[in-house]
């Protein structure tokens, strides 16, 4: 499976024929944390239907992840139209692909290998009145909390 292609035919898929998209990196936020996202605001839709994919350059906590996916599909489930991604977890040598719609989250699928030498967890959403801020954000401090209690307990071992 070519899974560059599948997630970025993912994120421009809503655009068809138009390539005018605009890319928001981020980069002057005080609060960058190695993560970032690609908004494209053109749709063939209306102005509550977006896509953009956020990235993480640090491997992320599986807990942190499940529990993330977990809050959102119940809090936010109908505004998930499709996520798709490629993530980089925590103590784990091959990537594992993800795919959900909307309250659906279906089960994880391990890759044999990273499709290149970018490691990073890439994930593409199209969302309904949900902006990438409160995604990227609640899935950042979510990861943080469990590297820093996974921290904490292995100094008390």
């Amino acid at each position: 499976m070519d899974v560059q292609k599948w997630l970025r035919d993912e994120a421009y898929e809503q655009h068809g024929d138009d390539h005018a998209h605009h890319h928001d990196d981020h980069g002057d936020h005080a609060h960058d944390h190695g993560h970032h996202d690609h908004s494209h605001d053109v749709n063939r839709h209306d102005d509550h239907i977006r896509s953009f994919c956020i990235t993480f350059d640090e491997p992320i906590h599986w807990d942190a992840f499940v529990t993330w996916a977990e809050i959102f599909t119940q809090m936010r489930g109908e505004s998930l139209l499709r996520v798709k991604g490629i993530l980089n977890l925590v103590g784990e040598d091959a990537p594992v692909a993800i795919h959900a719609v909307q309250h659906v989250f279906h089960p994880p699928a391990s890759l044999p290998a990273w499709p290149s030498d970018d490691h990073r967890s890439k994930i593409v959403f199209i969302t309904k009145d949900l902006g990438p801020q409160v995604i990227r954000e609640s899935l950042y401090h979510l990861n943080a909390a469990v590297s820093e209690t996974n921290d904490r307990n292995t100094v008390e071992e």
